[in-house]
């Protein structure tokens, strides 16, 4: 019995020694994320093989690496002949502590490993073609805080239930958009009220706007949002006020101060079209502004986007979540309704992509707006045919050159 307590004396010291001292280091296989991979290469058939080689520590710190990604598509039947079609292609990525893919791009450098070591005793190596990070004590870093912060309340039906809610957007920085897992929203009453905070947490990175309820009426609101990543939590965005309306719903349109249309709808132009084959594109966007309120302002307009890509893209334009073409300041044109309130002119930039949606920003002038003036949605959401993809019989590839889109609420101030 007395050999018993002393071996379980001796193992609780042990124990409780190991938990005063440092983490023992934790090894991660870095690749290039699936959907990353995809959009580098345009191509996944039965999945994409890929070769990691470390090459060391980025300027900000993190582990990098060049990939060689490879896929092997073959064809059926007797219009493809069995014929199978080799995909390859090369990238760099830059990686999370956590072996996430925080950006990638046109590879520099060589396939070939650089082990390395930073002053945190992080640790890159290969096996083979396979890289590898040995975490010491890495210099963790928190995700960005949110811009572009809007938020508004408005009357709200559940079945036989009517009630005040609060819907809120933002915009995540790019360089960490992919890797945040929750979002908090905080509405915090202000001026003396006695209203109870109120607070939302969304449960993934690919929603970027919230709701809260119920909002107490005729009551004034700060509204901050933080990003979470496994890094940390950000800092608050910049607090923006809020003010709700009455019971009914209608005070705080009879008190805007600036234009607002509900939303905007209309379709994406690309000529000569996005294919394998790069080539610069030409953007018209055409779409109606519906539902428009505020001081001065029209019923609807009809507006025309005209831009294009200052570099050559392909049909990865359309599935990249981290790259995009860069494009020319777009021309912007509105008529409004009814035809007397004239029209507008000014610039604005419309992002083309299924995915990374940070919503739309410009300007204007002329018509209902003696003077330029801001115009900005948070959100838009676009969708076009499958791209890169055999159709028909003869397996005929077309190149895309139209899409949809809409926007959520747009302001003018």
């Amino acid at each position: 019995m007395l050999r018993r307590v002393i071996l379980a004396a001796a193992v609780a010291a042990l124990a409780s020694g190991a938990a005063a001292g440092t983490a023992a280091a934790e090894t991660v296989r870095l690749y290039m994320s699936e959907g990353s991979a995809f959009a580098t290469l345009g191509h996944s058939c039965g999945g994409i093989q890929q070769d990691d080689y470390v090459t060391g520590f980025s300027v900000r710190g993190y582990p990098t690496g060049n990939v060689y990604l490879q896929t092997r598509c073959g064809g059926s039947g007797r219009g493809g002949g069995y014929h199978v079609t080799t995909y390859t292609a090369t990238a760099s990525v830059e990686w999370s502590w956590f072996g996430e893919t925080r950006s990638y791009g046109p590879m520099s450098g060589s396939l070939e490993a650089t082990p390395a070591e930073d002053a945190y005793g992080d640790r890159l190596f290969n096996t083979g073609a396979a890289a590898y990070l040995e975490t010491g004590t890495p210099p963790l870093q928190a995700p960005a805080a949110p811009t572009g912060v809007g938020a508004s309340v408005g009357l709200y039906e559940s079945g036989s239930l009517e009630y005040l809610r609060m819907g809120v957007s933002w915009t995540e920085a790019p360089e960490t958009e992919g890797l945040i897992e929750y979002s908090t929203v905080v509405a915090t009453p202000v001026g003396g009220s006695k209203a109870p905070v109120l607070s939302a947490t969304t449960s993934s990175n690919y929603f970027r706007e919230a709701f809260l309820s119920p909002v107490e009426p005729n009551t004034t609101y700060s509204v901050t949002v933080t990003n979470t990543d496994r890094e940390g939590t950000s800092a608050q965005s910049a607090p923006i006020e809020v003010r709700s309306p009455n019971s009914d719903g209608e005070a705080e349109r009879e008190r805007l101060s600036y234009v607002v249309c509900a939303g905007s709808t209309g379709t994406i132009k690309l000529s000569p079209g996005l294919s394998e084959t790069p080539k610069a594109q030409t953007i018209t966007v055409k779409g109606a502004l519906s539902e428009c309120e505020g001081p001065g302002a029209p019923e609807r307009g009809m507006f025309t986007v005209k831009e294009r890509t200052s570099e050559e893209v392909t049909c990865s334009y359309l599935q990249s979540t981290s790259l995009e073409a860069t494009t020319t300041a777009g021309s912007l044109s509105v008529k409004w309704l009814p035809a007397e309130e004239g029209g507008s002119k000014g610039a604005l930039t419309v992002p083309v992509s299924e995915v990374s949606m940070v919503g739309i920003s410009g300007s204007l002038a002329g018509g209902p707006f003696a003077e330029a003036t801001p115009v900005k949605s948070a959100s838009i959401a676009e969708s076009f045919p499958q791209c890169g993809v055999p159709e028909g019989k003869k397996g005929k590839i077309k190149p895309v050159k139209s899409g949809a889109f809409s926007t959520g609420e747009v302001q003018f101030h």
